[in-house]
């Protein structure tokens, strides 16, 4: 099993699949939690979207383009208060769980 990842106040436990912001837990949809999990382990890097489509769903998949938009946004809202670590998008390379700096995120993360 693998340790849990602690970005700022944000928690999130691959053992338990529990994410918890300030300590407390907050509910995430199994895939919704995947790519969370695929994002963090690549923080500070741009994490291609077939990258985070294997990692939610186990395959790469041009359907699941959209499917991953939709996740993505309710991922945010629900990490709204994650300070400082927010989910960018990195038009035409993927997305990055970034720290809030300005600074751009390493290379893609391919599959």
């Amino acid at each position: 099993m693998s340790a849990p990842i602690t970005l700022g106040n944000l928690t999130i436990d691959r053992a338990t699949y529990v994410t918890w912001v300030d300590s407390q837990p907050i509910n995430l949809t199994y895939i919704e939690f995947e790519i969370l999990y695929t994002l963090a382990r690549n923080r500070q890097r741009v994490t291609s979207r077939e990258a985070i489509a294997q990692g939610a769903w186990g395959e790469a998949h041009r359907d699941h383009a959209r499917n991953l938009t939709v996740h993505i946004s309710r991922l945010r809202k629900k990490l709204r208060d994650s300070y400082p670590y927010t989910i960018r998008t990195i038009p035409k390379r993927g997305y990055s769980l970034s720290d809030g700096s300005n600074r751009l995120p390493a290379a893609v993360t391919r599959p």
